[in-house]
């Protein structure tokens, strides 16, 4: 068996739904500077909100505003 690496893939640690609706995941990521700003996970969106720097996790919800940058 074949084992196939996945480009860009991440770890999500944790993902819950807050009794207000609002989605949040937690996920494993070495620097903060390499963390992506926004994740689309489960067909949701969501943007970065915080992180940890003793634990390595960078915290992400759906109620965080996240624009596209277009490409010229």
């Amino acid at each position: 068996m074949l084992a196939t690496p996945i480009q860009n893939a991440i770890t999500i640690r944790n993902a819950e739904t807050l009794p207000n609706g609002v989605k949040v995941i937690t996920v494993s990521i070495e620097d903060f500077y390499t963390s992506p700003h926004a994740i689309e996970y489960d067909g949701n969106l969501y943007g970065r909100t915080g992180w940890n720097s003793d634990k390595y996790i960078a915290y992400y919800r759906t109620d965080k505003k996240v624009g596209m940058k277009k490409n010229k």
